[in-house]
């Protein structure tokens, strides 16, 4: 293990670009695991509410079915409990409020175009950041310039031409008038 680790640092590999690895991968990870974790509903309470916050209050202007107060909504968060006591599925119950209020499912589609409004913005982000990194690695590479002997004989040069040329007769200092 000691002789990869060196072999790595000698390849270019730094502790501070290791770091900023872990550091990128810290994110990556937690960004997964909110975007992933969220995990089956554990009550038959948690399973309605989450049926209900996926589908849109036929009456509420862009409110969920969990979110609204309305009677209709009252009625709809009732029916799924009905349908949830009864042991349906998700599905079944999603295709018979969806047959009763078309139009109303909240739950995004997982082909064609729709998918691509869940799919790029993650891309996005993700070429953003590589782009970002990269960026960073290739400034903390670039070496600074060294002067060589020749751009020395040219600043030399400038200065002692600089030095020997003398103001034109008549002229005034800036604060003269």
């Amino acid at each position: 293990m000691k002789h990869s680790v060196l072999a790595a640092f000698r390849h270019g590999i730094t502790p501070r670009l290791l770091s900023w690895l872990g550091v990128f991968l810290v994110g990556v990870s937690a960004f997964l695991y909110g975007a992933l974790a969220e995990g089956a509903p554990r009550t038959d309470a948690d399973r309605v509410y989450a049926l209900a916050q996926n589908f849109g209050c036929p009456v509420c202007d862009g409110q969920s079915v969990a979110e609204s107060d309305s009677v209709v909504a009252r009625n709809i968060r009732a029916q799924i409990a009905r349908r949830v006591d009864q042991g349906r599925s998700n599905d079944a119950i999603i295709a018979e409020l969806e047959t009763a209020f078309p139009g109303n499912d909240y739950t995004p589609g997982a082909t064609g175009l729709s998918s691509l409004v869940w799919i790029l913005p993650v891309v996005a982000s993700v070429a953003g950041l590589s782009g970002l990194f990269f960026v960073f690695l290739r400034w903390q590479r670039e070496t600074q310039s060294i002067a060589t002997p020749v751009d020395e004989k040219l600043v030399t040069e400038w200065l002692s031409d600089a030095t020997t040329t003398t103001a034109p007769t008549g002229a005034t200092e800036p604060g003269d008038v």
